[in-house]
């Protein structure tokens, strides 16, 4: 595979929890997410990010997004989510260049499962 190509992914999952889930603990669920994905890129011959990005908002009016537009700097997060929860869905896109759209794929799959495994068992 010509690892020039950019890969282009987009996952959507609803996250629902029988107890209310916290902002902050959202919050920190998808920042260490984008962090193993970020290792995951790093590891495996990642060279360039084009972005990654999650997007998530409630029932209501207020959103989240996480960015990274650099695989080096940190996220920046910007947006209003309400105190509490319990449900929410999450849309995560990414470009990047070098690592092959199989193995980013399984990745990916494999962090959304998390994400929505964590919350359903809390």
């Amino acid at each position: 595979m010509n690892t020039d190509s950019s890969v282009v992914l987009t996952k959507r999952v609803i996250i629902t929890s029988s107890n209310p889930i916290t902002k902050e603990d959202f919050i920190k669920k998808i920042g260490e997410i984008a962090k193993n994905i970020i290792d995951f890129l790093k590891k495996n011959g990642c060279r360039k990010l084009g972005h990654m990005k999650f997007i998530s908002t409630t029932d209501g009016e207020d959103y989240l997004q996480l960015s990274i537009l650099d695989i080096a700097q940190k996220p920046m997060i910007k947006g209003i989510l309400r105190k509490t929860f319990g449900k929410i869905k999450l849309t995560f896109n990414i470009i990047e260049f070098g690592v092959r759209k199989e193995e980013i794929n399984s990745k990916i799959n494999e962090e959304m499962e998390n994400i929505q495994a964590y919350f359903n068992n809390k």
